[in-house]
């Protein structure tokens, strides 16, 4: 449905809205979206998809519960259907986004290479 589905531990989501409590005991959210690409204007590498990994504090999203959460953010899977300028790129809103505590995370390009941590993360949502 709308509110995701969940495997082991892992909640599957769209990503625009909060999980319900129901949902709480799960420790991964795997995301979209948001769509996050790279933009640095130096950079070789402006302009691509990447992929966001985030460890937050799991309260921060369910109240009753304590310890880490994991978030995976998807780039967009459609190579033609996202920004890869800056001025054409609307960031896409997302609740849970707002409400997590960044702890740590490492953004990566599409290949797995890891391209930086939580300081660049306002380089890509």
């Amino acid at each position: 449905g709308s509110k995701g589905i969940i495997i082991d531990d892992i909640l599957l989501t769209h990503g625009h809205t909060i999980p319900s409590e129901n949902f709480s005991q799960i420790n991964t959210i795997v995301m979209g979206h948001i769509h996050p690409v790279f933009f640095e204007k130096e950079s070789l590498i402006n302009g691509e998809r990447v992929w966001i990994s985030i460890i937050s504090d799991k309260q921060k999203i369910f109240h009753s519960k304590s310890g880490e959460l994991k978030l995976i953010i998807l780039p967009s899977f459609n190579r033609y259907f996202y920004a890869t300028q800056k001025k054409f790129y609307k960031k896409s809103i997302s609740p849970i986004i707002e409400k997590i505590e960044v702890m740590q995370a490492k953004i990566l390009r599409l290949d797995g290479t890891i391209i930086g941590n939580e300081e660049l993360l306002s380089a890509v949502i």
